[in-house]
């Protein structure tokens, strides 16, 4: 079973990076941020998980099978969104199990959708940090990630 994933990737890059005149070469149009929070509950010890983004945009329900000695997906509701920077993407997305790694690349989907809002030509220097807190089988993790928007000038010769 297969759950649909709706995938962005946007360009990275740090400041040293560029080799560009800031004004001239390209404009800092603003700096942005999302957040995405995700809960983790997990069953049977641990042979049953539930992931869950907290409005209920998605949630994914994995079981333990025995016989594969891996974890399937035994249901799934909605879509789930997730992005890249174009550094991470390795176009094969296994690992939708960890709610560290969901949380993060919805939170950069999130923010590759503020940036196509805005027309940035990528992001400069994002930070992301995520954090987790326990809540009797539930775990919370909350992901934030702010970034730079950048716009390459158009070449006016």
């Amino acid at each position: 079973m297969e759950m649909p994933i709706a995938t962005n990737t946007i360009n990275s890059v740090g400041l040293r990076d560029l080799n560009l005149q800031h004004g001239t070469d390209y404009t800092i149009i603003n700096t942005v941020s999302a957040e995405a929070t995700v809960i983790y509950t997990t069953r049977k010890k641990g042979k049953k998980v539930n992931i869950a983004e907290e409005n209920g945009e998605f949630s994914i329900e994995w079981e333990l099978d025995e016989k594969a000695g891996k974890m399937i997906i035994k249901d799934y509701d909605g879509i789930a969104r997730f992005g890249f920077l174009n550094k991470d993407y390795d176009r094969i997305y296994t690992n939708v199990i960890a709610p560290e790694y969901t949380a993060r690349n919805l939170a950069i989907y999130r923010l590759i959708n503020e940036a196509k809002l805005r027309g940035a030509d990528g992001v400069i220097e994002p930070v992301i940090s995520t954090s987790a807190e326990a809540n009797g089988n539930n775990v919370v993790f909350k992901t934030n990630v702010t970034a730079k928007l950048m716009k390459l000038n158009a070449d006016s010769k």
